[in-house]
């Protein structure tokens, strides 16, 4: 498969809007709460928070054939906002590959800490790329713990 990483430019905004409202309105159910999806659904068709993120942070797209199949978000302080590849292209090493560019434009960056947080889905991920995967518990009302997951990783 022969498919290219490179820092998203201003055309590939309507690709990655459409490749990030379908990942969140699809497959968000899985990992977000119905709130969550609905916010991100609508950040997902907002150009100007795109505009500002291009602007801000270090997004970079994989690219095959013309369309977007995955994507990450590194902001200048070294949080991961997201890291994905499109469903009908995972298990191809894709994600690894992503992974890999994205510690080296950390790097490159100076930044000497990654974190960002970690889902049932994501957290074998994040572990075998060296994360220190932090349990968060939150005691609610009734005295059930809400559970969260995040992960930093030190260079």
């Amino acid at each position: 498969m022969n498919y290219q990483i490179s820092r998203a430019t201003d055309s590939d905004l309507p690709l990655m809007q459409r490749l990030f409202y379908q990942t969140v309105t699809i497959y968000g159910s899985k990992i977000f709460t119905k709130e969550e999806v609905k916010i991100f659904s609508r950040l997902a068709l907002d150009k100007n928070h795109w505009t500002q993120k291009f602007i801000e942070d270090y997004i970079y797209n994989v690219k095959l054939n013309g369309e977007v199949i995955g994507s990450f978000s590194l902001s200048k302080d070294g949080v991961i906002e997201y890291i994905f590849v499109h469903q009908n292209y995972q298990g191809r090493g894709i994600a690894k590959k992503l992974y890999s560019t994205l510690e080296e434009v950390a790097r490159e960056a100076g930044i000497n800490s990654l974190s960002t947080r970690i889902n049932l889905n994501t957290k074998d991920f994040f572990e075998k790329n060296g994360f220190k995967i932090i349990k968060n518990a939150e005691k609610v009302s009734g005295g059930e713990e809400i559970v969260s997951y995040s992960g930093v990783k030190n260079f």
